[in-house]
């Protein structure tokens, strides 16, 4: 792709978010009055970037402009973190191995693969990858959370975390053949709660 104008820059990012937010292109009219144009200028602008590559026009329709594949993936997705297996404290702060690209929407913190079978019966398997969002333990209650407990040096535990009163919690897990952990909450580091599980993209 070729190296775009300060201009053009400001319109492929008009265009990136209206597609975001509307699900579709805007059209040469809408182009030409967020930017002050006529229909002719704001036509040209648009020509000007499909020839350097950064758009492209699927038909002669009113709304057919769309991003190429790769830039399409980075416009609608974030690069985050991805771990080959269950975080630990030290992993989180400088441990990335490689990024993912996941939707904007899921707002998500980090990906890491699954090792654990605290969650089979819920169908979270081992070689899952877990995608996780930043939590506060407040936020954490009644969810699918990662968390590091007590002083030991320790596998984080993926499980439902349930808040029992007294300054106690319930790490729970979906397996009828482990035991459920209770701890005490000031002795809980949480490190993100689950928003989706991968199977497929990897």
């Amino acid at each position: 792709m070729k190296k775009l104008t300060e201009r053009q820059k400001e319109i492929l990012d008009y265009i990136s978010a209206y597609i975001l937010t509307n699900g579709r292109s805007p059209s040469l009219r809408e182009i030409g009055e967020a930017f002050g144009f006529s229909h002719i200028a704001a036509r040209d602008a648009v020509s000007a970037l499909v020839k350097k590559g950064w758009l492209e026009k699927k038909d002669n329709g009113l709304r057919s402009l769309a991003f190429p594949q790769d830039e399409r993936l980075k416009r609608e997705n974030n690069a985050v973190p991805y771990y080959k297996h269950e975080p630990t404290i030290e992993e989180l702060e400088d441990g990335t191995e490689i990024n993912i690209y996941i939707p904007r929407t899921l707002n998500a913190s980090y990906v890491f693969r699954v090792t654990s079978e605290s969650m089979h019966n819920g169908g979270i398997l081992p070689g899952d990858y877990a995608v996780m969002t930043e939590s506060t333990l407040q936020n954490a209650d009644g969810n699918i959370t990662l968390a590091y407990y007590g002083d030991d040096e320790k596998t984080p535990e993926l499980r439902i975390l349930r808040r029992i009163g007294n300054g106690y919690a319930l790490l729970i897990p979906d397996n009828d053949t482990m035991g459920v952990i209770k701890a005490a909450e000031s002795s809980l580091r949480i490190l993100g709660r689950l928003i989706s599980i991968r199977r497929d993209y990897i």
